[in-house]
């Protein structure tokens, strides 16, 4: 049973994974996978079958345990899904019960078709990159690909020698052995799938321009080839000074270290996983243009990454924050202030159809340029009402008690509802603000 409106068919309601274990060798000429998942799952209610996600790859075997006990179990594709995997355990088992389940597979991945493009496995001219938001995991590894379903991960990649092959988390090159480069990484904060990712390239991983010895900056890392290596310094430059003003904003950074990864091609749009960026080289042009959209992608690592919705109708409150953090940085860099970023995006609303709902724009809109710009003005327009300090409190607050959980609107105005007493403002003033920029498609005033 899907769990989430927005992404039918998508999920299930009978188990989560805790852990997830990948073993994946990818013949990149070939594009051709072939992997062992071992999925630590728990049941959420009595089930004797749990459905997982997995696009067009084809499970050659399957085994399952509890308690050391092997069950009887088989995997089969229900049809029409070719995006689903139906795994019997053979006998019904209560909640609670901790699963091992091991799926060997293989086949050629594909990206999934959805109304907002190609989601998951590429080719790239010469490798490959896994952008999941919101269910592309599912065209590498078999999971539950709902973003309420969070797991630490533990990612094995052999790919052809002279190639990084990169995933979440600290990495350690295994051997290399005759044609073959095997690296493990090793994540120990849970995320959602979708946050899990490959990137395979003639990459080096060199030491990021501006960390070493920064207050409260982790170890940042490029990850480039090295004809675009020069350029990749220069553009991320800031990196650091960026990271200490959304540390000041927010509280400590999440994971262990932050990545930027370069594709070596033009890529339309960055994209964001847990603890790493990706980039093309077009957005290493020193712009403004790109410069936000650094700052964008590191945001989402307290919103989204961190801190991620339950379900996808609420992506404002990952977007509307990484957006506000655009803003934040602009200011920081003397390059303008967040109200008068906030007021350009308020009059370019004001040229716009006032049919979207924030907090459910609906699933053909939950990317749309106005869930990001309207929920980074509710931020503004919180800021205002609550004034710097309390808000500044209440957000890092925000942070540190939803760290590696998942969260809602509903939530959010709950956890406000605590703080706006201590800022002097009444709640009906605080649900007034929220229900203006949340619940109506009106524009409401500039939060001036």
């Amino acid at each position: 049973m899907s769990t989430d409106p927005y992404l039918p068919g998508i999920g299930t309601d009978a188990a989560t994974v805790e852990h997830l274990r990948v073993d994946l060798d990818v013949r990149l000429a070939a594009n051709r996978v072939a992997g062992t998942a071992v999925l630590h799952l728990r049941l959420l209610r009595q089930a004797a079958e749990v459905e997982l996600d997995l696009h067009r790859l084809t499970v050659d075997e399957a085994r399952a345990a509890v308690d050391g006990r092997a069950l009887r179990v088989r995997a089969t594709r229900p049809r029409p899904r070719p995006h689903r995997v139906v795994v019997a355990l053979g006998e019904f088992l209560p909640a609670g019960t901790a699963v091992e389940l091991t799926l060997r597979y293989s086949g050629h991945p594909v990206p999934r078709r959805s109304p907002w493009g190609t989601i998951g496995w590429e080719e790239l001219t010469d490798g490959v990159l896994v952008a999941g938001q919101p269910h592309g995991a599912s065209t590498w590894v078999p999971c539950i690909d709902s973003p309420a379903v969070r797991q630490t991960a533990d990612i094995t990649l052999t790919t052809d020698a002279g190639y990084l092959p990169l995933a979440n988390g600290r990495g350690t090159r295994v051997r290399t052995r005759g044609s073959r480069e095997t690296w493990r990484w090793v994540l120990d904060r849970p995320v959602p799938a979708y946050l899990l990712t490959v990137q395979i390239g003639r990459y080096r991983q060199v030491t990021a321009p501006g960390s070493a010895g920064a207050p409260g900056v982790p170890p940042l890392r490029l990850v480039v080839s090295p004809r675009h290596q020069a350029r990749a310094e220069q553009a991320m430059a800031a990196q650091g000074r960026m990271m200490q003003t959304f540390v000041a904003a927010y509280g400590p950074y999440p994971f262990e270290d932050y990545a930027a990864v370069v594709a070596d091609e033009v890529l339309e749009i960055p994209l964001e996983a847990a603890g790493l960026s990706l980039f093309g080289t077009n957005h290493l042009d020193g712009s403004w243009e790109s410069e936000r959209l650094i700052a964008h992608e590191m945001a989402h690592q307290w919103f989204g990454n961190a801190v991620t919705l339950g379900r996808w109708s609420d992506l404002w409150l990952h977007e509307g924050f990484a957006c506000y953090s655009e803003w934040l940085w602009a200011e920081a860099t003397g390059r303008s202030s967040v109200t008068s970023m906030a007021r350009r995006a308020w009059q370019g609303l004001q040229a716009q159809p006032e049919d979207l709902v924030l907090a459910d724009p609906g699933p053909e809109d939950m990317f749309d340029d106005r869930v990001y710009k309207r929920g980074a003005l509710t931020v503004v327009a919180l800021r205002r009402l609550l004034g710097d300090a309390a808000f500044g409190e209440a957000v890092r607050d925000w942070v540190a008690r939803h760290a590696f959980a998942t969260v809602d609107s509903t939530g959010l105005r709950a956890h406000l509802h605590g703080w706006a007493p201590r800022a002097g403002v009444p709640v009906g003033d605080l649900d007034a603000v929220l229900d203006a920029w949340t619940l109506r498609p009106e524009l409401p005033a500039f939060p001036g």
